[in-house]
């Protein structure tokens, strides 16, 4: 008989998703400064452009890195949940 286990080493997995949640918590969604003054150049204005269309592309990366990992937790509480409920199952039937 060949028995195929799936092993979920929680506390290891845990301890990652602090980690990615610490990083992506610390990720900066500011670029840069934008260029003031009376300077007129489309080159300023372009780059200004640029500044605020990448900082919200960071800051929406960010937001949905963090809703990745919070359904990454929620799916392992449900694997140990299901886990426990198939063991005493086993256990009640032998």
């Amino acid at each position: 008989m060949i028995t195929r286990v799936i092993k979920l080493e929680d506390v290891i997995v845990n301890q990652n998703i602090t980690e990615l949640r610490s990083s992506a918590q610390a990720l900066d969604t500011t670029f840069s400064q934008l260029i003031e003054g009376g300077n007129k150049l489309e080159l300023v204005e372009t780059y200004n452009e640029i500044k605020q269309q990448y900082d919200e592309l960071l800051t929406q990366y960010k937001a949905l890195l963090l809703k990745n990992i919070q359904s990454t937790e929620e799916s392992i509480d449900k694997l140990i949940e299901t886990d426990q409920m198939v063991a005493s199952d086993i256990r009640l039937h032998t």
